[in-house]
């Protein structure tokens, strides 16, 4: 039977706390900004945890000032929407998946104990149709697991111990696609918010823009106006990248069965 997707309703636990996992600096403004903006304007303690260093998201600079400026304009955008706390791993950017899911799975293990969250947010490890990054699939099946190891009094984590076992009430999915789209969120009550904190990634939004006239220049045809666009009006991009986009999709793994069973057994602490 077919989902009707319906409009998100932000749950209100007594710990209003969210960690949000993402591959690059420029993904969670792009995939699920309106959401974690109604989190934030609705009291919700948001961490964010970036994994890669973006040192290749540049064009015509090198690798050392790649870091640097993609750092500090994450830092400034994730300031800006109001995030509570960032935290960047530092993995080489687009090779990802070189790595170990084990090995970030742990890392995401230590970050669900110490913070604690009710809900995480992640790519959608169920559904990579239109998906050709493997850094952002790498980051969506590792979180999906640790959701759930986290909460387990052996899995040892990153520092070879358990400290205190935890386990996330929901899980909410972001992508290009969804398995199965459960919620959508808004986003014309954020937009202005939004397309501004897009525009902070400056050095992100004049990569993208190199990479469309690189293949517009094999096919005969300049792009300059749109660099000058970038570089003198980066939020008229943003408007761009938006676009007719009216909402963002979700797949959302909700707390239904837990409170089932507190309704039959649960007894107030």
């Amino acid at each position: 039977m077919e989902i009707m997707p319906k409009e998100l309703s932000l749950p209100t636990p007594i710990s209003k706390v969210a960690l949000v996992a993402i591959a690059h600096a420029d993904d969670l403004l792009l995939f699920c900004g309106a959401t974690v903006l109604r989190l934030v304007a609705s009291g919700w303690d948001v961490h964010v945890v970036r994994v890669t260093d973006d040192r290749w998201d540049s064009w015509g600079i090198d690798v050392k000032e790649t870091i640097y400026r993609n750092q500090n304009e994450f830092s400034e955008a994730m300031s800006f929407i109001g995030v509570k706390s960032v935290l960047d791993l530092g993995y080489p950017t687009d090779v990802l998946g070189d790595n170990s899911e084990v090995s970030l799975r742990e890392q995401f293990i230590d970050l669900i104990r110490n913070i604690k969250p009710y809900l995480v947010m992640t790519f959608d490890p169920d559904s990579f149709l239109n998906e050709d990054n493997e850094d952002h699939k790498l980051v969506a099946r590792s979180m999906a697991e640790a959701s759930w190891t986290a909460g387990f009094d052996k899995h040892p984590g990153a520092r070879g111990k358990v400290d205190s076992p935890h386990l996330p009430i929901e899980k909410w999915y972001f992508g290009r696609s969804v398995a199965e789209v459960t919620h959508y969120q808004n986003i014309e009550p954020f937009i202005d918010q939004l397309i501004t904190a897009i525009a902070i990634h400056k050095t992100m939004l004049h990569n993208m823009v190199s990479q469309l006239r690189l293949q517009a220049n094999f096919l005969g045809y300049s792009l300059d106006r749109l660099i000058i666009l970038v570089e003198e009006s980066p939020k008229e991009f943003a408007k761009m990248i938006i676009g007719d986009r009216n909402r963002e999709e979700l797949r959302i793994v909700d707390s239904g069965k837990l409170f089932r069973v507190i309704e039959k057994f649960g007894v107030t602490l």
